[in-house]
Protein backbone atom coordinates (compact mmCIF):
# COMPACT_ATOMS: atom_id res chain seq x y z
CA UNK A 1 0.00 0.00 0.00
CA UNK A 2 1.01 3.62 -0.44
CA UNK A 3 -0.57 7.01 0.32
CA UNK A 4 -3.08 8.05 -2.33
CA UNK A 5 -1.51 11.51 -2.33
CA UNK A 6 1.86 10.02 -3.28
CA UNK A 7 0.34 8.05 -6.14
CA UNK A 8 -1.51 11.05 -7.54
CA UNK A 9 1.62 13.23 -7.37
CA UNK A 10 3.48 11.02 -9.84
CA UNK A 11 3.55 11.52 -13.58
CA UNK A 12 1.91 8.97 -15.86
CA UNK A 13 4.18 6.20 -17.16
CA UNK A 14 5.61 6.49 -20.63
CA UNK A 15 3.35 5.12 -23.37
CA UNK A 16 4.84 2.37 -25.51
CA UNK A 17 3.93 3.05 -29.13
CA UNK A 18 4.21 1.16 -32.37
CA UNK A 19 2.43 3.46 -34.83
CA UNK A 20 -0.28 1.63 -36.73
CA UNK A 21 -3.56 3.41 -37.45
CA UNK A 22 -3.11 6.52 -39.59
CA UNK A 23 -6.67 7.79 -39.35
CA UNK A 24 -7.34 10.26 -36.50
CA UNK A 25 -11.12 9.57 -36.84
CA UNK A 26 -12.06 13.19 -37.38
CA UNK A 27 -15.81 13.80 -37.44
CA UNK A 28 -17.87 16.34 -39.35
CA UNK A 29 -18.98 18.32 -36.28
CA UNK A 30 -17.14 21.58 -35.67
CA UNK A 31 -16.89 24.43 -33.22
CA UNK A 32 -15.51 27.61 -34.73
CA UNK A 33 -12.21 28.88 -33.32
CA UNK A 34 -13.92 32.21 -32.70
CA UNK A 35 -15.93 30.50 -29.92
CA UNK A 36 -12.88 29.04 -28.16
CA UNK A 37 -10.96 30.94 -25.49
CA UNK A 38 -8.02 30.27 -23.21
CA UNK A 39 -8.94 28.89 -19.79
CA UNK A 40 -6.08 30.70 -18.12
CA UNK A 41 -6.96 29.79 -14.53
CA UNK A 42 -7.60 26.08 -15.09
CA UNK A 43 -4.42 24.66 -13.51
CA UNK A 44 -4.63 26.99 -10.53
CA UNK A 45 -8.36 26.34 -9.98
CA UNK A 46 -8.17 22.56 -10.38
CA UNK A 47 -5.09 22.22 -8.16
CA UNK A 48 -6.67 24.40 -5.45
CA UNK A 49 -9.72 22.11 -5.40
CA UNK A 50 -7.45 19.08 -5.20
CA UNK A 51 -5.47 20.50 -2.28
CA UNK A 52 -8.67 20.98 -0.27
CA UNK A 53 -9.72 17.33 -0.64
CA UNK A 54 -9.39 15.24 2.54
CA UNK A 55 -7.42 12.46 0.86
CA UNK A 56 -5.56 10.77 3.71
CA UNK A 57 -6.04 7.07 3.00
CA UNK A 58 -3.74 4.48 1.46
CA UNK A 59 -4.35 2.73 -1.86
CA UNK A 60 -2.84 -0.30 -3.57
CA UNK A 61 0.50 0.43 -5.18
CA UNK A 62 0.08 1.37 -8.83
CA UNK A 63 2.42 -0.51 -11.14
CA UNK A 64 3.97 2.29 -13.19
CA UNK A 65 5.86 -0.01 -15.58
CA UNK A 66 4.18 -0.01 -19.00
CA UNK A 67 4.76 -3.25 -20.93
CA UNK A 68 1.68 -3.07 -23.20
CA UNK A 69 2.39 -1.58 -26.65
CA UNK A 70 -0.40 0.41 -28.31
CA UNK A 71 -1.08 0.85 -32.01
CA UNK A 72 -4.64 2.17 -32.18
CA UNK A 73 -7.17 4.37 -30.37
CA UNK A 74 -8.60 1.47 -28.37
CA UNK A 75 -5.16 0.71 -26.95
CA UNK A 76 -4.56 4.36 -26.04
CA UNK A 77 -7.97 4.50 -24.31
CA UNK A 78 -7.10 1.40 -22.27
CA UNK A 79 -3.83 2.86 -21.01
CA UNK A 80 -5.54 6.18 -20.23
CA UNK A 81 -8.06 4.37 -18.04
CA UNK A 82 -5.40 2.24 -16.35
CA UNK A 83 -2.87 4.99 -15.65
CA UNK A 84 -5.10 8.02 -15.07
CA UNK A 85 -8.76 7.18 -14.46
CA UNK A 86 -8.16 4.23 -12.13
CA UNK A 87 -5.65 5.95 -9.77
CA UNK A 88 -7.85 9.07 -9.60
CA UNK A 89 -10.98 7.04 -8.84
CA UNK A 90 -9.20 4.98 -6.14
CA UNK A 91 -8.19 8.23 -4.47
CA UNK A 92 -11.60 9.92 -4.74
CA UNK A 93 -13.92 6.98 -4.02
CA UNK A 94 -13.82 7.28 -0.18
CA UNK A 95 -15.07 10.88 -0.41
CA UNK A 96 -18.84 11.01 0.32
CA UNK A 97 -19.67 12.92 -2.87
CA UNK A 98 -17.78 10.38 -4.99
CA UNK A 99 -19.01 7.15 -3.40
CA UNK A 100 -21.43 6.33 -6.26
CA UNK A 101 -19.41 7.94 -9.06
CA UNK A 102 -17.36 5.92 -11.53
CA UNK A 103 -15.50 6.33 -14.76
CA UNK A 104 -17.38 4.10 -17.15
CA UNK A 105 -18.44 3.39 -20.68
CA UNK A 106 -21.38 5.64 -21.50
CA UNK A 107 -23.62 2.57 -21.96
CA UNK A 108 -23.08 1.66 -18.30
CA UNK A 109 -24.61 4.88 -17.00
CA UNK A 110 -27.02 6.10 -19.69
CA UNK A 111 -28.99 4.94 -22.72
CA UNK A 112 -26.46 5.83 -25.41
CA UNK A 113 -27.31 6.96 -28.92
CA UNK A 114 -25.04 7.08 -31.96
CA UNK A 115 -22.81 9.74 -30.38
CA UNK A 116 -20.60 7.74 -28.01
CA UNK A 117 -17.76 9.32 -25.98
CA UNK A 118 -14.67 7.25 -25.19
CA UNK A 119 -14.74 7.99 -21.45
CA UNK A 120 -17.57 9.06 -19.14
CA UNK A 121 -17.83 9.96 -15.48
CA UNK A 122 -21.19 9.43 -13.82
CA UNK A 123 -23.49 7.68 -11.41
CA UNK A 124 -23.64 3.92 -11.85
CA UNK A 125 -27.06 2.67 -10.78
CA UNK A 126 -29.98 0.60 -12.02
CA UNK A 127 -31.62 3.48 -13.89
CA UNK A 128 -29.57 4.60 -16.88
CA UNK A 129 -30.49 8.16 -17.84
CA UNK A 130 -28.64 11.17 -19.31
CA UNK A 131 -28.87 12.84 -15.87
CA UNK A 132 -26.40 10.24 -14.57
CA UNK A 133 -23.63 11.57 -16.84
CA UNK A 134 -21.41 14.30 -15.39
CA UNK A 135 -18.41 14.37 -17.72
CA UNK A 136 -17.36 13.00 -21.11
CA UNK A 137 -13.98 12.65 -22.77
CA UNK A 138 -12.64 11.92 -26.24
CA UNK A 139 -9.40 9.99 -26.84
CA UNK A 140 -7.20 10.32 -29.92
CA UNK A 141 -3.89 8.72 -30.87
CA UNK A 142 -0.82 10.90 -30.18
CA UNK A 143 0.80 10.05 -33.51
CA UNK A 144 -2.17 11.43 -35.49
CA UNK A 145 -2.95 14.43 -33.25
CA UNK A 146 0.29 16.15 -32.14
CA UNK A 147 0.23 18.59 -29.25
CA UNK A 148 0.51 21.56 -31.62
CA UNK A 149 -2.94 20.70 -33.00
CA UNK A 150 -4.40 21.08 -29.50
CA UNK A 151 -3.19 24.61 -28.75
CA UNK A 152 -5.12 27.83 -29.25
CA UNK A 153 -3.65 30.94 -30.89
CA UNK A 154 -1.24 29.04 -33.14
CA UNK A 155 -1.71 30.46 -36.67
CA UNK A 156 -0.53 27.35 -38.51
CA UNK A 157 -2.19 24.63 -36.43
CA UNK A 158 -5.08 25.87 -34.27
CA UNK A 159 -7.72 25.22 -36.95
CA UNK A 160 -7.31 21.51 -36.19
CA UNK A 161 -9.10 22.22 -32.90
CA UNK A 162 -12.38 22.91 -34.73
CA UNK A 163 -13.29 19.27 -35.48
CA UNK A 164 -11.69 18.01 -32.24
CA UNK A 165 -13.75 20.30 -30.01
CA UNK A 166 -16.71 19.90 -32.36
CA UNK A 167 -16.79 16.15 -31.71
CA UNK A 168 -16.47 16.66 -27.96
CA UNK A 169 -19.15 19.39 -27.97
CA UNK A 170 -21.59 17.01 -29.68
CA UNK A 171 -20.97 14.45 -26.93
CA UNK A 172 -21.42 17.11 -24.23
CA UNK A 173 -24.67 18.35 -25.77
CA UNK A 174 -26.28 14.88 -25.70
CA UNK A 175 -26.30 14.95 -21.88
CA UNK A 176 -26.40 18.77 -21.50
CA UNK A 177 -22.92 18.87 -19.95
CA UNK A 178 -20.72 21.80 -19.03
CA UNK A 179 -17.40 19.92 -18.90
CA UNK A 180 -15.36 17.56 -21.07
CA UNK A 181 -11.82 16.77 -22.15
CA UNK A 182 -9.81 15.69 -25.18
CA UNK A 183 -6.68 13.60 -24.68
CA UNK A 184 -4.03 11.77 -26.65
CA UNK A 185 -2.62 10.36 -23.38
CA UNK A 186 0.51 12.44 -24.00
CA UNK A 187 -1.47 15.70 -23.89
CA UNK A 188 -4.86 16.48 -22.32
CA UNK A 189 -7.02 19.57 -22.88
CA UNK A 190 -9.78 20.31 -20.36
CA UNK A 191 -12.90 22.07 -21.67
CA UNK A 192 -15.62 24.13 -19.99
CA UNK A 193 -18.68 25.46 -21.76
CA UNK A 194 -19.11 28.96 -20.33
CA UNK A 195 -21.94 30.08 -22.65
CA UNK A 196 -23.83 28.93 -25.72
CA UNK A 197 -20.99 30.15 -27.94
CA UNK A 198 -18.07 30.12 -25.51
CA UNK A 199 -15.81 27.15 -24.81
CA UNK A 200 -12.86 27.57 -22.45
CA UNK A 201 -9.82 25.39 -23.21
CA UNK A 202 -6.90 24.73 -20.91
CA UNK A 203 -3.38 24.57 -22.24
CA UNK A 204 -2.47 20.96 -23.14
CA UNK A 205 -1.32 19.23 -19.94
CA UNK A 206 1.53 16.79 -20.56
CA UNK A 207 1.42 13.27 -19.12
CA UNK A 208 4.85 14.02 -17.60
CA UNK A 209 3.57 17.09 -15.72
CA UNK A 210 4.56 17.45 -12.05
CA UNK A 211 3.69 19.91 -9.28
CA UNK A 212 0.86 19.68 -10.18
CA UNK A 213 0.68 16.34 -11.96
CA UNK A 214 -1.94 15.38 -14.53
CA UNK A 215 -3.49 13.03 -11.95
CA UNK A 216 -3.83 15.84 -9.40
CA UNK A 217 -5.38 18.18 -11.96
CA UNK A 218 -7.74 15.47 -13.20
CA UNK A 219 -8.88 14.80 -9.63
CA UNK A 220 -9.50 18.50 -9.09
CA UNK A 221 -11.34 18.68 -12.41
CA UNK A 222 -13.68 15.88 -11.27
CA UNK A 223 -14.57 17.82 -8.14
CA UNK A 224 -15.12 20.94 -10.25
CA UNK A 225 -17.52 18.96 -12.43
CA UNK A 226 -19.58 17.78 -9.43
CA UNK A 227 -20.36 21.34 -8.39
CA UNK A 228 -22.06 22.31 -11.69
CA UNK A 229 -22.19 19.43 -14.18
CA UNK A 230 -24.99 20.56 -16.49
CA UNK A 231 -25.28 23.26 -19.08
CA UNK A 232 -28.61 24.14 -20.70
CA UNK A 233 -28.62 26.06 -23.96
CA UNK A 234 -30.82 29.10 -24.50
CA UNK A 235 -34.22 28.53 -26.16
CA UNK A 236 -33.20 30.36 -29.34
CA UNK A 237 -29.81 28.63 -29.70
CA UNK A 238 -29.10 26.74 -32.95
CA UNK A 239 -26.28 24.21 -33.07
CA UNK A 240 -25.46 25.41 -36.59
CA UNK A 241 -24.18 28.59 -34.99
CA UNK A 242 -21.23 26.70 -33.51
CA UNK A 243 -19.90 25.57 -36.86
CA UNK A 244 -18.72 28.98 -38.00
CA UNK A 245 -17.70 28.83 -41.70
CA UNK A 246 -20.06 26.83 -43.89
CA UNK A 247 -19.34 23.29 -44.97
CA UNK A 248 -19.00 22.78 -48.71
CA UNK A 249 -22.34 22.24 -50.46
CA UNK A 250 -23.24 20.83 -53.86
CA UNK A 251 -25.44 22.73 -56.32
CA UNK A 252 -27.60 19.77 -57.39
CA UNK A 253 -27.67 16.35 -55.72
CA UNK A 254 -28.94 14.51 -58.83
CA UNK A 255 -26.53 15.01 -61.67
CA UNK A 256 -24.27 13.26 -64.14
CA UNK A 257 -20.98 14.53 -65.52
CA UNK A 258 -21.57 14.15 -69.27
CA UNK A 259 -17.87 14.43 -70.03
CA UNK A 260 -17.09 11.40 -67.86
CA UNK A 261 -20.14 9.14 -68.23
CA UNK A 262 -19.51 5.82 -70.00
CA UNK A 263 -21.79 5.21 -72.98
CA UNK A 264 -25.27 5.36 -71.49
CA UNK A 265 -27.55 2.35 -71.98
CA UNK A 266 -30.84 2.77 -73.80
CA UNK A 267 -32.59 0.51 -71.30
CA UNK A 268 -32.17 -0.55 -67.68
CA UNK A 269 -29.10 -2.72 -67.18
CA UNK A 270 -29.23 -6.17 -65.62
CA UNK A 271 -29.76 -6.00 -61.88
CA UNK A 272 -27.77 -8.35 -59.65
CA UNK A 273 -27.78 -8.98 -55.86
CA UNK A 274 -24.93 -6.45 -55.54
CA UNK A 275 -26.50 -3.69 -57.65
CA UNK A 276 -27.09 -0.13 -56.48
CA UNK A 277 -29.78 1.61 -58.54
CA UNK A 278 -29.32 5.39 -58.64
CA UNK A 279 -31.41 8.31 -59.76
CA UNK A 280 -29.01 10.96 -61.05
CA UNK A 281 -31.55 13.03 -62.92
CA UNK A 282 -31.49 11.08 -66.20
CA UNK A 283 -34.63 9.52 -67.80
CA UNK A 284 -33.36 6.02 -66.99
CA UNK A 285 -31.90 5.13 -63.55
CA UNK A 286 -28.30 3.96 -63.51
CA UNK A 287 -27.23 0.56 -62.20
CA UNK A 288 -23.85 0.31 -60.50
CA UNK A 289 -22.70 -3.20 -59.58
CA UNK A 290 -20.56 -3.53 -56.46
CA UNK A 291 -17.53 -5.79 -56.86
CA UNK A 292 -15.60 -5.46 -53.59
CA UNK A 293 -16.18 -3.43 -50.42
CA UNK A 294 -13.18 -1.27 -49.61
CA UNK A 295 -14.45 0.33 -46.41
CA UNK A 296 -14.95 -1.46 -43.11
CA UNK A 297 -18.07 -3.66 -43.11
CA UNK A 298 -18.55 -2.75 -39.43
CA UNK A 299 -19.63 0.78 -40.42
CA UNK A 300 -23.14 0.77 -41.86
CA UNK A 301 -23.83 4.52 -42.15
CA UNK A 302 -21.49 4.92 -45.12
CA UNK A 303 -19.50 2.65 -47.41
CA UNK A 304 -17.01 2.58 -50.29
CA UNK A 305 -16.93 -0.08 -53.03
CA UNK A 306 -14.90 -0.97 -56.04
CA UNK A 307 -17.71 -1.23 -58.58
CA UNK A 308 -18.59 -1.65 -62.24
CA UNK A 309 -20.50 0.89 -64.37
CA UNK A 310 -21.31 -0.30 -67.89
CA UNK A 311 -18.10 -2.36 -67.96
CA UNK A 312 -15.94 0.42 -66.53
CA UNK A 313 -14.29 0.01 -63.09
CA UNK A 314 -15.34 2.86 -60.78
CA UNK A 315 -15.44 3.80 -57.10
CA UNK A 316 -18.87 4.02 -55.45
CA UNK A 317 -19.22 6.01 -52.21
CA UNK A 318 -22.53 5.84 -50.32
CA UNK A 319 -24.00 7.66 -47.32
CA UNK A 320 -27.22 7.09 -45.37
CA UNK A 321 -29.76 9.90 -45.66
CA UNK A 322 -28.94 11.16 -42.17
CA UNK A 323 -25.38 11.83 -43.39
CA UNK A 324 -26.46 13.77 -46.46
CA UNK A 325 -24.31 16.72 -45.34
CA UNK A 326 -21.20 14.53 -45.77
CA UNK A 327 -22.35 13.59 -49.27
CA UNK A 328 -22.90 17.28 -50.03
CA UNK A 329 -19.36 18.18 -48.96
CA UNK A 330 -17.74 15.35 -50.92
CA UNK A 331 -19.75 16.03 -54.07
CA UNK A 332 -19.27 19.80 -53.72
CA UNK A 333 -15.47 19.53 -53.70
CA UNK A 334 -15.38 17.33 -56.81
CA UNK A 335 -17.83 19.64 -58.58
CA UNK A 336 -15.76 22.71 -57.71
CA UNK A 337 -12.47 21.14 -58.80
CA UNK A 338 -13.73 19.82 -62.13
CA UNK A 339 -15.84 22.88 -62.92
CA UNK A 340 -13.01 25.32 -62.33
CA UNK A 341 -10.17 22.90 -63.21
CA UNK A 342 -7.47 24.87 -61.38
CA UNK A 343 -3.81 23.97 -61.61
CA UNK A 344 -3.42 20.82 -59.51
CA UNK A 345 -6.78 19.29 -60.50
CA UNK A 346 -4.88 16.23 -61.77
CA UNK A 347 -4.42 15.12 -58.15
CA UNK A 348 -8.18 14.47 -57.86
CA UNK A 349 -10.27 11.63 -59.26
CA UNK A 350 -12.91 12.74 -61.77
CA UNK A 351 -16.53 12.48 -60.72
CA UNK A 352 -18.90 10.58 -63.02
CA UNK A 353 -22.34 10.93 -61.46
CA UNK A 354 -24.07 11.51 -58.15
CA UNK A 355 -27.62 10.94 -56.97
CA UNK A 356 -30.11 9.25 -54.69
CA UNK A 357 -30.16 5.51 -54.11
CA UNK A 358 -33.48 4.12 -55.30
CA UNK A 359 -32.99 0.47 -54.47
CA UNK A 360 -30.20 -1.81 -53.30
CA UNK A 361 -29.71 -4.79 -51.03
CA UNK A 362 -26.14 -3.79 -50.16
CA UNK A 363 -26.98 -0.17 -49.24
CA UNK A 364 -30.75 0.34 -49.10
CA UNK A 365 -31.08 4.13 -48.95
CA UNK A 366 -29.22 7.42 -49.04
CA UNK A 367 -26.98 9.20 -51.53
CA UNK A 368 -24.05 8.07 -53.64
CA UNK A 369 -21.31 9.42 -55.85
CA UNK A 370 -19.52 7.48 -58.61
CA UNK A 371 -15.87 8.38 -59.13
CA UNK A 372 -13.11 7.50 -61.54
CA UNK A 373 -11.11 4.48 -60.33
CA UNK A 374 -7.47 5.39 -59.65
CA UNK A 375 -5.12 2.66 -58.56
CA UNK A 376 -2.64 3.17 -55.75
CA UNK A 377 -1.61 2.24 -52.23
CA UNK A 378 -2.54 4.18 -49.12
CA UNK A 379 0.39 6.50 -48.45
CA UNK A 380 0.44 5.63 -44.74
CA UNK A 381 1.14 1.99 -45.68
CA UNK A 382 4.09 2.66 -47.99
CA UNK A 383 5.65 5.94 -46.85
CA UNK A 384 8.43 4.16 -44.95
CA UNK A 385 9.42 2.32 -48.16
CA UNK A 386 9.73 5.41 -50.39
CA UNK A 387 13.05 6.94 -51.38
CA UNK A 388 13.82 10.57 -50.60
CA UNK A 389 13.13 11.49 -54.24
CA UNK A 390 9.76 9.75 -54.16
CA UNK A 391 8.84 11.46 -50.91
CA UNK A 392 9.72 14.86 -52.31
CA UNK A 393 7.64 14.13 -55.42
CA UNK A 394 4.59 13.04 -53.39
CA UNK A 395 4.86 16.14 -51.21
CA UNK A 396 5.02 18.38 -54.27
CA UNK A 397 1.95 16.71 -55.79
CA UNK A 398 0.00 17.04 -52.55
CA UNK A 399 0.97 20.69 -52.29
CA UNK A 400 -0.29 21.20 -55.82
CA UNK A 401 -3.61 19.56 -54.92
CA UNK A 402 -4.03 21.68 -51.79
CA UNK A 403 -3.33 24.81 -53.82
CA UNK A 404 -6.10 23.68 -56.16
CA UNK A 405 -8.47 23.41 -53.20
CA UNK A 406 -7.63 26.96 -52.16
CA UNK A 407 -8.44 28.16 -55.66
CA UNK A 408 -11.98 26.82 -55.19
CA UNK A 409 -12.09 28.23 -51.62
CA UNK A 410 -11.87 24.94 -49.69
CA UNK A 411 -9.85 23.73 -46.70
CA UNK A 412 -9.62 20.15 -45.39
CA UNK A 413 -9.84 19.22 -41.71
CA UNK A 414 -9.22 15.48 -42.22
CA UNK A 415 -6.05 15.57 -44.28
CA UNK A 416 -3.60 12.78 -43.58
CA UNK A 417 -1.59 10.01 -45.21
CA UNK A 418 -4.64 7.76 -44.84
CA UNK A 419 -6.39 10.00 -47.39
CA UNK A 420 -3.65 9.94 -50.05
CA UNK A 421 -3.06 7.24 -52.67
CA UNK A 422 0.24 6.78 -54.49
CA UNK A 423 0.92 4.52 -57.47
CA UNK A 424 4.67 3.95 -57.66
CA UNK A 425 4.52 2.63 -61.23
CA UNK A 426 2.52 5.49 -62.76
CA UNK A 427 3.64 8.07 -60.14
CA UNK A 428 0.01 9.10 -59.81
CA UNK A 429 -0.93 10.81 -56.53
CA UNK A 430 -4.59 11.07 -55.50
CA UNK A 431 -6.15 13.09 -52.68
CA UNK A 432 -9.23 11.47 -51.14
CA UNK A 433 -12.12 12.06 -48.73
CA UNK A 434 -13.65 15.52 -48.57
CA UNK A 435 -16.56 14.88 -46.19
CA UNK A 436 -15.32 17.47 -43.70
CA UNK A 437 -14.33 20.10 -46.28
CA UNK A 438 -15.00 23.66 -45.16
CA UNK A 439 -15.55 26.80 -47.23
CA UNK A 440 -12.72 29.34 -46.90
CA UNK A 441 -14.45 32.64 -46.31
CA UNK A 442 -13.60 35.75 -48.31
CA UNK A 443 -10.58 37.71 -47.05
CA UNK A 444 -9.43 34.67 -45.05
CA UNK A 445 -6.03 33.08 -45.58
CA UNK A 446 -5.58 29.43 -44.64
CA UNK A 447 -1.92 28.38 -44.94
CA UNK A 448 -1.03 25.34 -47.03
CA UNK A 449 0.59 24.05 -43.84
CA UNK A 450 -2.89 23.35 -42.44
CA UNK A 451 -3.11 20.24 -44.62
CA UNK A 452 0.58 19.61 -45.33
CA UNK A 453 1.38 19.49 -41.62
CA UNK A 454 -1.46 17.03 -41.04
CA UNK A 455 -0.26 14.77 -43.87
CA UNK A 456 3.50 14.87 -43.45
CA UNK A 457 4.12 16.07 -39.91
CA UNK A 458 4.94 19.34 -38.21
CA UNK A 459 8.19 19.85 -40.14
CA UNK A 460 6.65 19.34 -43.58
CA UNK A 461 6.98 22.97 -44.64
CA UNK A 462 10.48 23.33 -43.20
CA UNK A 463 12.00 20.81 -45.57
CA UNK A 464 12.48 18.18 -42.85
CA UNK A 465 11.08 14.68 -42.83
CA UNK A 466 9.40 13.10 -39.86
CA UNK A 467 10.18 9.60 -41.10
CA UNK A 468 6.58 8.43 -41.30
Amino acid sequence: MEPAQTQLARALPHLRLNFSTANPSIHGDRVSLSYMHEWYSFAQDAFALFQHMPITHDVAVQDEDELYTVGNETGVSGRFVRNLCDPVMKALQPLPEMSSMRFADIQAIAQANEIVPDISLGLVNDERTPDNVYLVGELKTPWTIPEAFMRLNQPNTSLHLEPLIGQLASQMRVSSLRYGFVSTYKSTVFVKRAADTSFLLSQPIAYTALQPSLRQLFAGFCMMVLSEPQYHEGPSFSVRTLRGPLAVRVSDRLRGNNAQLPIAPTAMQTITPTSVIMDHGAPIPTVVNCVQQISSPLVDAKAVWLADLNGTPVILKCWRSRLDHLFDSEAGVYEGIWTEQPSGAHVFAKWILRGKIICSSVFPDGYAIVLQYRDGACLSDIWHTLSELERAYVKAQCRSGINALRQVAVRLDDAGMHNVLYNRQSREVTLLDFETAVVVEANTVIPIYHEMGAIFGLHAMLGHDNGG
